[in-house]
């Protein structure tokens, strides 16, 4: 029975002193987890301000029209990543507003439709940005020059 009482500290002090290491480790595998994952579903919206050149008008009616143009100017906007490139040739297409599949009146909408009746050769600023498998969207019209 001696031996019994004299065993007991020597089984004890490693269980406990495991029990001690086993919540650091797990606090620097949950680390470590929370490090290698990351949100792969974030989207962020890009949004260029350009100043371009119109090369082509696709015109079917006021609503439906595209641009090819030119990108003359691009200015960095401090709230959205700027990706369109300088001297590169783009397809446009309005972001016209709709409210319940009728067109809203505003003046970004009359400022898009002014836009389709532009001819070869004319310049613009807008705001435009790059939507995923859809291409590129005038959201703006800023100015006509």
């Amino acid at each position: 029975m001696k031996i019994i009482y004299v065993l007991i500290p020597f089984i004890l002090l490693p269980v406990l002193y495991s029990c001690c290491n086993c919540k650091p480790m797990n606090e620097n595998i949950m680390i470590d987890k929370n490090i290698k994952q990351s949100d792969p579903a974030s989207i962020v919206q890009n949004i260029s301000i350009v100043t371009a050149r119109v090369d082509e008008v696709l015109f079917k009616d006021e609503t439906d029209y595209q641009l090819r143009v030119t990108v003359l100017v691009v200015e960095e906007k401090n709230s959205f990543p700027s990706i369109a490139v300088p001297g590169n040739e783009y397809l446009l297409t309005p972001n016209f507003r709709y409210d319940n599949e009728n067109l809203m009146k505003s003046d970004l909408n009359d400022s898009l439709k002014k836009l389709g009746k532009l001819s070869k050769g004319k310049e613009f600023k807008a705001e435009i940005s790059l939507e995923n498998q859809k291409g590129w969207f005038i959201q703006k019209v800023l100015s006509f020059e």
